[in-house]
């Protein structure tokens, strides 16, 4: 018999048309057994779930550990690298004083040359003066007959004799001009050399800063792993421990924020009806005796206001000391 939108299941005695005792007792009883399946497959599927969780927690850690042990192992190399390139930087620096005399010395030479030079020259016009006062003297002798030819053959030979010395200072003159180009070859070569060894340095000094900056870069990295790390570490404590909870406890606020660059301290205790301003000898002293009075009821909540001022590490370091000295959920 159908009665309503529902098929009534329930067994029926045909032959007196009552209803019996034990069937309804029996579909009591599977509706109970079918709500105790249904919780039990809920907290099965919890469970998965926070096993899963958990798993994925831990890969993480171990991750994060081998990253960390990893960018070590590169600072370490780097460190070595870096020392190297120094050594390097420092030979570098002794080969370039040392063409840096050499190119003196060059500069001393090509001076003395350019003196010889000066004194040949000086030689060449007292001998060409010498020549003219021959010539004049010659001029005197061809005017007295009587002595001609014997004027005659001495000027010959002091005219060969100033050609031959003439010839001299000339062909002195050229081994001078050439000695000079062939020192100005090396001063340039010298020169050269000097610019190449600069800039080799150059690039040395370029690749010793890209290296310092990979440090600067792999050190920023590190501290990014390892506060990684910590949150994690915090994740999986707060996973199997119970949650922190104000419920049942006392109360008691702490606000920073940096004014005018200066660290600004207000508490808040359960009696106190607004904030009050403290140093941190005074907060410390408050806390204290909050915590002899409430012990594992003592909750202090720690409050960074917007644009407080604080960089993440500061207010980390601030929270996680106040929170592990004073805090009941810290103290267990």
């Amino acid at each position: 018999m159908k009665k309503g939108p529902f098929v009534d299941l329930r067994m029926k005695d045909e032959t007196s048309g009552e209803a019996g005792f034990w069937p309804a007792f029996t579909d009591i009883m599977t509706v109970i057994v079918i709500i105790f399946l249904s919780v039990m497959l809920t907290l099965l599927v919890r469970n998965m779930d926070l096993v899963d969780q958990l798993r994925a927690s831990l890969e993480s850690e171990r991750t994060a550990t081998a990253q960390v042990q990893s960018t070590s192992d590169m600072n370490s190399d780097l460190s070595i690298r870096l020392k190297q390139l120094e050594q390097e930087s420092s030979m570098l620096r002794m080969r370039l004083m040392d063409l840096g005399e050499e190119h003196g010395r060059s500069l001393s030479q090509l001076s003395a040359s350019e003196q010889e030079s000066l004194q040949l020259k000086s030689d060449i016009s007292a001998i060409t003066q010498a020549q003219e006062i021959t010539l004049r003297e010659k001029s005197v002798l061809e005017q007295d007959n009587v002595e001609l030819t014997t004027a005659k053959l001495v000027l010959e030979k002091r005219q060969l004799t100033l050609e031959a010395s003439k010839l001299a200072l000339e062909n002195s003159q050229s081994a001078l001009k050439q000695h000079q180009a062939e020192l100005t070859e090396q001063l340039q070569q010298r020169l050269q050399e000097l610019a190449e060894q600069q800039h080799l340095y150059l690039l040395r000094m370029e690749e010793i800063g890209k290296l310092k900056n990979s440090r600067d870069i792999d050190i920023d990295r590190l501290k990014k792993l390892e506060l990684e790390y910590a949150n994690l570490e915090i994740k999986y404590n707060r996973l199997i421990r119970p949650a922190r909870s104000q419920l049942g406890k006392v109360v008691t606020l702490v606000r920073y924020q940096k004014l005018d660059g200066k660290l600004s301290i207000e508490l808040k205790s359960p009696t106190d009806a607004n904030y009050g301003m403290v140093n941190g000898t005074e907060l410390h002293k408050r806390l204290s005796v909050l915590q002899e009075k409430h012990g594992e009821k003592l909750y202090v909540r720690i409050i960074f206001p917007d644009e407080s001022g604080l960089s993440y590490t500061e207010a980390w370091n601030l929270t996680e000391s106040l929170l592990r000295m004073y805090d009941y959920y810290y103290q267990e």
